[in-house]
Protein backbone atom coordinates (compact mmCIF):
# COMPACT_ATOMS: atom_id res chain seq x y z
CA UNK A 1 0.00 0.00 0.00
CA UNK A 2 1.34 3.29 -0.70
CA UNK A 3 0.32 6.30 1.55
CA UNK A 4 -1.49 7.87 -1.20
CA UNK A 5 -4.12 5.07 -1.24
CA UNK A 6 -4.58 6.13 2.64
CA UNK A 7 -4.71 9.84 1.95
CA UNK A 8 -7.10 9.21 -1.20
CA UNK A 9 -9.68 7.13 1.40
CA UNK A 10 -9.21 9.98 3.74
CA UNK A 11 -10.01 12.79 0.90
CA UNK A 12 -13.00 10.69 -0.60
CA UNK A 13 -13.87 10.19 3.36
CA UNK A 14 -13.68 13.51 4.90
CA UNK A 15 -15.76 15.02 1.88
CA UNK A 16 -18.33 13.20 2.30
CA UNK A 17 -18.50 14.14 5.86
CA UNK A 18 -17.95 17.45 5.33
CA UNK A 19 -21.30 17.53 2.65
CA UNK A 20 -23.18 15.76 5.67
CA UNK A 21 -22.84 18.37 8.30
CA UNK A 22 -23.26 21.81 6.51
CA UNK A 23 -22.34 24.52 9.39
CA UNK A 24 -25.81 25.59 10.93
CA UNK A 25 -25.23 25.60 14.42
CA UNK A 26 -23.46 25.09 17.67
CA UNK A 27 -23.84 21.47 17.33
CA UNK A 28 -22.63 21.22 13.72
CA UNK A 29 -19.79 23.05 14.44
CA UNK A 30 -18.87 20.86 17.26
CA UNK A 31 -19.32 17.63 15.12
CA UNK A 32 -17.31 18.91 12.13
CA UNK A 33 -14.30 20.11 14.65
CA UNK A 34 -13.81 16.73 15.83
CA UNK A 35 -14.86 14.66 12.57
CA UNK A 36 -12.69 16.96 9.84
CA UNK A 37 -9.79 16.81 11.74
CA UNK A 38 -6.27 15.69 10.44
CA UNK A 39 -6.43 11.86 11.46
CA UNK A 40 -5.23 8.72 9.68
CA UNK A 41 -8.40 7.22 8.57
CA UNK A 42 -7.54 4.03 8.67
CA UNK A 43 -10.82 2.04 9.30
CA UNK A 44 -11.55 4.22 6.03
CA UNK A 45 -9.09 2.66 4.45
CA UNK A 46 -9.68 -0.66 5.11
CA UNK A 47 -13.15 -0.24 4.18
CA UNK A 48 -11.87 0.75 0.83
CA UNK A 49 -9.05 -2.17 0.53
CA UNK A 50 -11.60 -4.66 1.71
CA UNK A 51 -14.18 -3.42 -0.96
CA UNK A 52 -11.60 -3.87 -3.32
CA UNK A 53 -12.61 -7.65 -3.43
CA UNK A 54 -16.11 -7.16 -3.94
CA UNK A 55 -16.76 -6.41 -7.52
CA UNK A 56 -20.52 -5.76 -6.74
CA UNK A 57 -20.19 -3.00 -4.73
CA UNK A 58 -19.81 0.91 -5.62
CA UNK A 59 -17.44 3.35 -5.05
CA UNK A 60 -20.21 5.66 -3.51
CA UNK A 61 -21.62 2.71 -0.97
CA UNK A 62 -17.51 2.33 0.45
CA UNK A 63 -17.79 6.40 0.93
CA UNK A 64 -20.72 6.20 2.81
CA UNK A 65 -19.36 2.95 4.95
CA UNK A 66 -16.24 4.50 5.43
CA UNK A 67 -17.92 7.54 6.62
CA UNK A 68 -20.07 5.56 9.04
CA UNK A 69 -17.14 4.03 10.18
CA UNK A 70 -15.10 7.71 10.68
CA UNK A 71 -18.37 8.97 12.55
CA UNK A 72 -18.70 6.16 15.31
CA UNK A 73 -14.95 6.16 15.67
CA UNK A 74 -14.65 10.11 16.00
CA UNK A 75 -17.71 10.08 18.95
CA UNK A 76 -16.32 7.00 20.49
CA UNK A 77 -12.94 8.98 20.88
CA UNK A 78 -14.64 12.55 21.86
CA UNK A 79 -16.38 10.52 25.14
CA UNK A 80 -13.19 8.54 25.85
CA UNK A 81 -11.82 12.51 26.17
CA UNK A 82 -14.27 13.31 28.75
CA UNK A 83 -13.42 14.30 32.33
CA UNK A 84 -15.23 11.38 33.79
CA UNK A 85 -13.22 8.75 31.13
CA UNK A 86 -9.81 9.85 30.57
CA UNK A 87 -9.67 13.09 30.85
CA UNK A 88 -7.24 14.16 27.91
CA UNK A 89 -7.11 17.99 26.96
CA UNK A 90 -5.78 16.61 23.19
CA UNK A 91 -6.57 14.66 20.25
CA UNK A 92 -5.92 14.62 16.90
CA UNK A 93 -3.25 17.47 17.44
CA UNK A 94 -5.97 20.23 18.63
CA UNK A 95 -7.70 20.82 21.86
CA UNK A 96 -10.21 17.64 22.86
CA UNK A 97 -13.85 18.71 22.12
CA UNK A 98 -14.83 19.48 25.65
CA UNK A 99 -11.71 21.79 25.66
CA UNK A 100 -12.82 23.47 22.92
CA UNK A 101 -16.56 23.56 23.40
CA UNK A 102 -17.55 22.36 27.08
CA UNK A 103 -18.54 18.86 28.59
CA UNK A 104 -22.20 19.24 28.11
CA UNK A 105 -21.65 19.55 24.21
CA UNK A 106 -18.77 17.05 24.11
CA UNK A 107 -21.60 14.26 25.22
CA UNK A 108 -24.18 15.58 22.80
CA UNK A 109 -21.80 16.14 19.47
CA UNK A 110 -20.71 12.21 20.32
CA UNK A 111 -24.34 11.16 20.65
CA UNK A 112 -24.88 13.22 17.49
CA UNK A 113 -22.19 11.30 15.87
CA UNK A 114 -22.80 7.84 16.47
CA UNK A 115 -26.20 8.94 15.58
CA UNK A 116 -25.20 10.28 12.09
CA UNK A 117 -23.09 7.27 11.75
CA UNK A 118 -26.24 4.77 11.58
CA UNK A 119 -28.14 7.12 9.00
CA UNK A 120 -25.43 7.71 6.65
CA UNK A 121 -25.97 3.84 6.00
CA UNK A 122 -29.91 3.86 6.32
CA UNK A 123 -30.33 7.17 3.57
CA UNK A 124 -27.67 5.97 1.54
CA UNK A 125 -28.91 5.15 -2.13
CA UNK A 126 -25.92 3.16 -3.21
CA UNK A 127 -26.27 0.75 -0.39
CA UNK A 128 -28.94 -2.31 -0.99
CA UNK A 129 -31.59 -3.04 1.96
CA UNK A 130 -29.82 -6.50 2.73
CA UNK A 131 -26.16 -4.79 3.20
CA UNK A 132 -28.17 -1.75 5.49
CA UNK A 133 -29.51 -4.76 7.72
CA UNK A 134 -26.67 -6.27 7.53
CA UNK A 135 -24.30 -3.28 8.34
CA UNK A 136 -26.66 -1.84 10.88
CA UNK A 137 -26.65 -5.07 12.99
CA UNK A 138 -22.96 -5.74 12.90
CA UNK A 139 -22.13 -1.74 13.74
CA UNK A 140 -24.43 -1.64 16.61
CA UNK A 141 -23.28 -4.97 17.80
CA UNK A 142 -19.97 -4.04 17.73
CA UNK A 143 -19.92 -0.67 19.42
CA UNK A 144 -22.75 -1.30 21.80
CA UNK A 145 -22.72 -3.05 25.42
CA UNK A 146 -21.23 -6.35 23.75
CA UNK A 147 -18.54 -4.45 22.31
CA UNK A 148 -16.45 -0.85 22.17
CA UNK A 149 -18.92 0.55 25.67
CA UNK A 150 -18.11 -3.06 27.38
CA UNK A 151 -14.26 -3.07 26.17
CA UNK A 152 -14.03 0.86 27.59
CA UNK A 153 -16.46 -0.33 30.86
CA UNK A 154 -13.60 -3.53 31.31
CA UNK A 155 -10.63 -0.13 30.32
CA UNK A 156 -11.89 1.78 33.90
CA UNK A 157 -12.15 -1.06 36.02
CA UNK A 158 -9.32 -2.24 35.22
CA UNK A 159 -7.65 1.30 36.76
CA UNK A 160 -8.87 0.42 39.78
CA UNK A 161 -7.73 -3.90 39.58
CA UNK A 162 -10.94 -4.73 38.98
CA UNK A 163 -10.77 -6.23 35.25
CA UNK A 164 -7.36 -7.49 34.08
CA UNK A 165 -7.79 -9.60 30.75
CA UNK A 166 -5.82 -6.92 28.33
CA UNK A 167 -6.39 -9.00 25.74
CA UNK A 168 -10.03 -8.85 25.90
CA UNK A 169 -10.10 -4.67 26.58
CA UNK A 170 -8.23 -4.34 23.49
CA UNK A 171 -10.47 -6.55 21.26
CA UNK A 172 -13.61 -5.23 22.14
CA UNK A 173 -12.63 -1.80 22.51
CA UNK A 174 -10.59 -1.20 19.42
CA UNK A 175 -10.68 -4.30 17.58
CA UNK A 176 -14.02 -5.13 16.91
CA UNK A 177 -14.51 -1.91 14.81
CA UNK A 178 -11.96 -2.69 12.76
CA UNK A 179 -13.32 -6.21 12.24
CA UNK A 180 -16.11 -4.13 11.18
CA UNK A 181 -14.37 -2.03 8.64
CA UNK A 182 -12.76 -5.16 6.79
CA UNK A 183 -16.42 -7.23 6.70
CA UNK A 184 -18.68 -4.30 5.98
CA UNK A 185 -18.41 -4.26 2.03
CA UNK A 186 -19.41 -7.70 2.15
CA UNK A 187 -22.37 -8.03 4.30
CA UNK A 188 -25.54 -9.42 3.00
CA UNK A 189 -24.79 -11.15 0.49
CA UNK A 190 -24.26 -15.25 0.68
CA UNK A 191 -22.04 -15.47 -1.99
CA UNK A 192 -19.72 -13.73 -0.03
CA UNK A 193 -19.43 -16.16 2.80
CA UNK A 194 -16.04 -17.35 2.52
CA UNK A 195 -14.52 -14.23 2.27
CA UNK A 196 -16.22 -12.95 5.15
CA UNK A 197 -15.09 -15.69 7.46
CA UNK A 198 -11.41 -14.96 6.75
CA UNK A 199 -12.05 -11.31 6.66
CA UNK A 200 -13.43 -11.23 10.00
CA UNK A 201 -10.80 -13.43 11.51
CA UNK A 202 -7.98 -10.84 9.91
CA UNK A 203 -9.82 -7.68 11.14
CA UNK A 204 -9.93 -9.17 15.14
CA UNK A 205 -6.19 -9.46 15.11
CA UNK A 206 -5.10 -6.67 13.44
CA UNK A 207 -7.36 -4.77 15.45
CA UNK A 208 -5.73 -6.03 18.59
CA UNK A 209 -2.15 -5.35 16.94
CA UNK A 210 -3.44 -1.54 16.35
CA UNK A 211 -3.72 -1.45 19.09
CA UNK A 212 -0.97 -3.03 21.11
CA UNK A 213 0.67 -0.33 19.07
CA UNK A 214 -1.01 1.74 19.96
CA UNK A 215 0.17 1.28 24.00
CA UNK A 216 3.54 1.20 22.60
CA UNK A 217 3.67 4.51 21.13
CA UNK A 218 1.99 6.33 24.07
CA UNK A 219 5.58 5.21 26.08
CA UNK A 220 7.77 6.25 23.18
CA UNK A 221 6.66 9.27 21.49
CA UNK A 222 5.70 12.43 22.36
CA UNK A 223 2.55 14.28 22.05
CA UNK A 224 3.28 16.45 19.18
CA UNK A 225 4.01 13.39 17.22
CA UNK A 226 0.97 11.08 18.54
CA UNK A 227 -1.10 14.19 18.20
CA UNK A 228 -2.31 13.01 21.73
CA UNK A 229 -1.12 13.24 25.33
CA UNK A 230 1.21 10.50 25.69
CA UNK A 231 0.87 10.56 29.03
CA UNK A 232 -2.48 9.42 29.46
CA UNK A 233 -2.23 5.81 30.32
CA UNK A 234 0.65 6.86 32.75
CA UNK A 235 -1.78 9.13 34.91
CA UNK A 236 -5.27 7.05 34.43
CA UNK A 237 -3.31 3.94 35.73
CA UNK A 238 -4.29 2.11 32.84
CA UNK A 239 -3.43 -1.87 32.29
CA UNK A 240 -1.68 -1.93 28.73
CA UNK A 241 0.12 -4.45 27.00
CA UNK A 242 3.69 -2.53 28.16
CA UNK A 243 2.57 -2.36 31.56
CA UNK A 244 1.77 -6.43 30.99
CA UNK A 245 4.16 -7.87 28.97
CA UNK A 246 6.75 -5.16 28.22
CA UNK A 247 7.93 -3.31 25.34
CA UNK A 248 9.58 -5.53 23.60
CA UNK A 249 7.14 -8.72 23.89
CA UNK A 250 4.75 -6.22 23.10
CA UNK A 251 5.90 -5.09 19.95
CA UNK A 252 6.65 -9.06 18.97
CA UNK A 253 3.09 -9.71 19.15
CA UNK A 254 1.94 -6.93 17.40
CA UNK A 255 4.04 -7.72 14.11
CA UNK A 256 3.58 -11.79 14.72
CA UNK A 257 -0.02 -10.74 14.89
CA UNK A 258 0.50 -8.64 11.18
CA UNK A 259 2.70 -11.21 9.61
CA UNK A 260 -0.07 -13.97 10.24
CA UNK A 261 -2.52 -11.34 8.82
CA UNK A 262 -0.75 -10.94 5.55
CA UNK A 263 -0.02 -14.81 5.66
CA UNK A 264 -3.89 -15.35 5.49
CA UNK A 265 -5.06 -12.57 3.32
CA UNK A 266 -2.53 -13.70 0.75
CA UNK A 267 -3.54 -17.43 0.89
CA UNK A 268 -6.79 -16.40 0.57
CA UNK A 269 -7.16 -14.04 -2.01
CA UNK A 270 -5.48 -12.62 -5.35
CA UNK A 271 -2.19 -11.04 -4.43
CA UNK A 272 -2.85 -8.14 -6.42
CA UNK A 273 -6.60 -7.48 -5.41
CA UNK A 274 -5.35 -7.71 -1.57
CA UNK A 275 -2.10 -5.40 -2.17
CA UNK A 276 -3.66 -1.97 -0.09
CA UNK A 277 -5.20 -4.68 2.70
CA UNK A 278 -1.35 -6.00 3.10
CA UNK A 279 0.15 -2.81 3.35
CA UNK A 280 -2.26 -1.46 5.58
CA UNK A 281 -1.40 -4.89 7.51
CA UNK A 282 2.04 -3.20 7.88
CA UNK A 283 1.69 0.15 8.28
CA UNK A 284 -1.23 -0.41 11.71
CA UNK A 285 2.16 -1.94 13.36
CA UNK A 286 5.28 0.18 11.55
CA UNK A 287 3.21 3.59 11.97
CA UNK A 288 5.25 6.52 14.23
CA UNK A 289 1.56 7.71 15.39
Amino acid sequence: MSLSFLSECKEKVLNRIDALLPDSNKIVSSMRYSALAESKCIRAGLIFASGNLNKKISNAALIDMAASIELMHTYSLIHDDLPSMDNDNMRRGQASNHIKFNEATAILTGDALQALAYETIVLSPEINQEQKIASIKVLSNACGHKGMILGQQYDLDAENNEYNDIKKIHELKTGKLIQVAMTMPHLGDEKQKNELMVLKGVGGDLGLAFQIMDDVLEISSDSSTLGKSNQSDLVNKKLTYVSAYGKKESIDQAHALSRACIAKLEECFDETEVMNLVGLARFMVERKN
